[in-house]
């Protein structure tokens, strides 16, 4: 049964509210949306104004977001170097204690069972260790540690992983402030939009009512008439490391989301040609016109990506 695909993402629902404004407008006195508006309290302009601050709303999410991300990499590229050194550290004294793994524990080191380390997931816990670890070394009297001359044969600074923590910890700081500042423009964006959306279904469920058999009457309002037999549906991707695949059938008018922990490259068509569109962590591509078939590369040598896409012919 034919039914309309409702557009999300602000791009997509901005432009819909613009071609809808400009049919009624163009139309005047004779446009059959006068009374639906006029019953339903709807001003189109007021709308429109709306969409142009949620999009300015949106701008300033993408670059919050982003400047998380940003100052995400920055730590990572501070507390990586340390983590690999404490690891080598580590290593170094369980051979020391090798009768005694569990001494470990007095350098901040969680040992489990006989002899197995165990090392934090979190950023904030990988740091705690760190710290108590770098502040056990310190303790000891100059040149008596025992991690002396294993640091000095490999050439590992202490105050310099020491102050790479340190930044490590700040960029975090800010990392978390401009994320949580993006999160809530991300709901500010969603409030405004959301008149406008449930605006623009009841304007296209009456068309759908009115134009019941003329569907280019209501394309020629800018709303995408879906006339597959199966039902569009949301289906999840995996790409795989330093991977790619093509998708088809993803609707016009939807949006692609990445629901993975790693940047995902949008390119049209099936090869990996021109720029592509990236797609941050959480963040969505609105899917315009041309984008139907699109082919999505993983560029990370780390972990598989993930996206969400609204796509025709699906299964069910």
């Amino acid at each position: 049964m034919p039914h309309i695909i409702f557009p999300t993402g602000v791009y997509n629902v901005k432009q819909l509210l613009i071609a809808v404004n400009k049919k009624h407008t163009d139309d005047g006195n004779s446009s059959v949306l006068n009374v639906y508006l006029k019953t339903n309290s709807i001003d189109l302009n007021e709308d429109e104004l709306t969409t142009n601050q949620a999009e300015t709303i949106n701008n300033t999410r993408m670059f919050l977001y982003k400047q998380g991300r940003n100052y995400i990499e920055l730590r990572d590229l501070d507390i990586n170097k340390v983590i690999t050194n404490l690891r080598e550290e580590v290593q170094y004294l369980k051979s020391i204690y090798k009768d005694n793994p569990k001494e470990l524990g007095n350098w901040g080191i969680m040992v489990e069972g006989t002899n197995k380390i165990v090392y934090p997931s979190s950023f904030e816990g990988i740091t705690t260790t760190i710290k108590t670890f770098l502040a056990k070394h310190n303790n000891f009297p100059v040149g008596t540690s025992p991690l002396t001359d294993f640091l000095v044969k490999n050439k590992i600074n202490v105050s310099a992983d020491t102050l790479s923590v340190s930044n490590a910890i700040d960029n975090n700081k800010k990392a978390s402030i401009a994320i949580a500042a993006s999160e809530n423009a991300t709901q500010q964006r969603d409030l405004l939009l959301q008149t406008c959306i449930t605006n623009l279904k009841g304007i296209g469920n009456y068309l759908m009512n009115l134009y019941v058999n003329n569907q280019k009457g209501i394309g020629e309002y800018g709303y995408t008439i879906d006339n597959s037999e199966m039902k569009p549906k949301i289906v999840q991707t995996s790409i795989k490391l330093k991977s790619k695949t093509t998708l088809k059938g993803v609707l016009i008018g939807s949006t692609i989301t990445n629901i993975g922990t790693e940047d995902v490259h949008i390119y049209k068509g099936i090869a990996t040609i021109g720029n592509p569109i990236i797609i941050h962590p959480k963040g969505q591509f609105g899917v315009v016109k041309g984008y139907s078939t699109i082919t999505i590369s993983n560029p990370s040598a780390i972990s598989t990506a993930k996206i969400s896409a609204l796509r025709s012919g699906q299964k069910r």
